[in-house]
């Protein structure tokens, strides 16, 4: 597939616009291209720490002019392969919001993206380290290994492989190769020395011993991981390694590769280590460590991604609004990042999923709106379906004993769920403070979707009986559809005059003295005493045609008493 016409490219490219550079990242300027990636291996769902660090890749790469993110699929342990894992990583990846440019699912000009339609690619350059000397076949049967270890461990020494079949010469290692007898390629760990490097995150960085004789091959025709991922960073020109600090020690392996071919090395960069909050290590079997977790409680996407940068790094604009693209996010990070033993403070991911609710609900943007629909206002309708003809004691208890059993939906309820849910929210902004709140709608405020049963208002009116004058006056505004904001209409403008100003001036002629409050709230909830929402918002979030309803149920119901 063409780069140019890739549209994941294109998408990229675009938010990459939208980004306001920072001068640096990561010691480089941010003028140069930065050619980040995120290589999963298959095997399970995706682990907290691995969707932050493709985040941060993502992150960059955006952040850098003529930057690019790649997606790489690391299936070369064929064993632990897992059915549907692959399929299941990229609908994680594109719930988080990550845009990638090249990858298994939309081609480019430096695939195969998965590593297991590269094996040809890696019999050439192991061929390549055994040909120069840096590499050789070793025939050492599984058992033979575990007796070299036992008898080092005995004697005291390291369990490390003791470079048996350096000792066997080339043509018997190609006949031996070509007869077809077993074995794995290892590379000479000692060629360059003890190798240090300086690391961005954790500055300089040097093991105290040199390498053993590490496996490059395997006798299944696979790579591991550490060839393979030295081989494609190289040849799909990564410039910015940037994972998990539990590879640094490795990280030494990989440069020593990087000699032998001669390539120059990337950059490279380990991110700290994530931890629960009570210190203890973030286990992959924990719930919480898994990003399916997280999607299945209807965490917004980027209050998520908003959460895990400031897992290892932080925002210029610390307690702002959360940023509502991942363009946004790229422009507010840091790019300083942190070393290990980060926690993960579940309560602070909570605090931004509702600052980001909060924030979008006024004016969603078209995909803000499929995330209320399928976060706030699906959940919210299942609750009013699974009420509709039924009571349960928690129901019951909080929203009053009257409203057991069937009841009816309001005018515009029966009508056009998602739109009148959607208005709802939009009406009650200033309400929701917490995404549990919109939860709680359907508890605490009944009458929003169904009409207050007959029997709770007959019961209320003989004690509180609503004036005639107030009945007339709310009714010739409900004929003044100006003054409302129309359910079905999502982005209609707020009027410029409110309904309960326009109610109050037929009542007295400047609303001055208008105090009938109480008398409106039978008429919205059916119980004077039910604690409500300002007048202006049960009249808005009711609708003009409902309270003409109510209107007209109310006068039935007094002229039968």
């Amino acid at each position: 597939m063409a780069e140019a016409t890739t549209p994941s490219l294109s998408r990229f490219q675009e938010l990459s616009r939208q980004v306001k550079r920072p001068p640096r990242i990561l010691g480089q300027k941010t003028d140069l291209p930065i050619r980040a990636r995120f290589a999963p291996s298959p095997t399970g769902q995706l682990h907290l720490g691995s969707v932050r660090t493709a985040l941060f890749n993502n992150l960059v790469a955006l952040a850098s002019s003529e930057g690019a993110f790649i997606l790489r699929v690391e299936d070369t342990d064929q064993r632990r392969l897992n059915k549907g894992a692959e399929k299941q990583m990229i609908q994680d990846l594109r719930w988080l919001g990550l845009v990638w440019t090249e990858g298994p699912d939309v081609g480019g000009p430096h695939g195969p993206y998965r590593q297991s339609e590269r094996l040809g690619i890696y019999k050439k350059h192991v061929d390549e380290l055994i040909g120069n000397g840096h590499a050789y076949r070793c025939f050492c049967s599984p058992e033979d290994l575990e007796r070299q270890k036992l008898e080092a461990h005995e004697t005291g020494m390291a369990t490390v492989y003791p470079g048996t079949c350096r000792s066997v010469t080339s043509s018997e290692s190609d006949q031996r190769a070509a007869a077809g007898e077993s074995h794995v390629v290892r590379f000479k760990g000692d060629a360059f020395g003890i190798i240090g490097f300086k690391d961005a995150v954790y500055g300089s960085f040097q093991k105290k011993e040199k390498e053993e004789d590490f496996v490059i091959f395997k006798t299944d025709g696979y790579p591991t991981y550490h060839l393979a991922n030295v081989v494609d960073d190289h040849l799909m020109g990564i410039t910015h390694v940037i994972r998990g600090e539990e590879w640094l020690i490795s990280t030494p392996k990989h440069l020593a590769l990087y000699k032998a071919f001669c390539w120059k090395p990337p950059t490279f960069a380990h991110l700290g280590l994530l931890i629960n909050d009570d210190g203890s290590k973030l286990s992959k079997r924990n719930a919480s460590a898994s990003i399916t977790s997280y999607k299945d409680n209807f965490f917004a996407p980027m209050a998520f991604q908003t959460w895990l940068a400031s897992l290892g790094s932080s925002r210029k604009s610390q307690g702002g609004p959360i940023p509502r693209t991942i363009a946004a996010l790229a422009s507010d990070l840091s790019y300083k990042f942190t070393k290990g033993g980060i926690k993960i403070n579940q309560e602070r991911l909570i605090n931004f999923d509702s600052s980001y609710f909060y924030s979008i609900i006024p004016n969603p943007t078209p995909e803000e709106e499929e995330i209320l629909l399928q976060n706030m206002q699906i959940p919210i309708l299942k609750a009013v379906q699974s009420l509709d003809n039924n009571s349960f004691p928690s129901f019951a208890d909080r929203a009053g004993h009257a409203w057991d059993g069937p009841k009816e939906r309001t005018h515009f309820l029966a009508q056009d769920d998602a739109k009148i849910i959607s208005h709802l929210l939009r009406t009650l902004h200033s309400r929701l403070k917490n995404r549990g709140d919109a939860q709680k709608l359907v508890l605490d405020h009944p009458h929003y979707f169904w009409r207050p049963p007959v029997a709770l208002l007959t019961e209320s009116l003989a004690t509180h009986p609503v004036p005639e004058a107030l009945l007339d006056a709310i009714e010739r505004v409900c004929h003044q559809p100006e003054l409302w904001v129309d359910p079905l209409t999502p982005k209609a403008a707020t009027p410029s005059s409110t309904v309960s100003k326009a109610v109050a001036k037929v009542m007295d002629g400047d609303g001055a003295k208008f105090t009938a409050y109480k008398e409106q709230r039978t008429l919205a909830t059916g119980n004077p005493d039910r604690a409500s929402h300002s007048s202006e918002e049960l009249f808005q979030a009711l609708g003009r045609h409902e309270w003409l309803h109510r209107i007209n149920l109310v006068r039935d119901i007094m002229g039968k008493t």
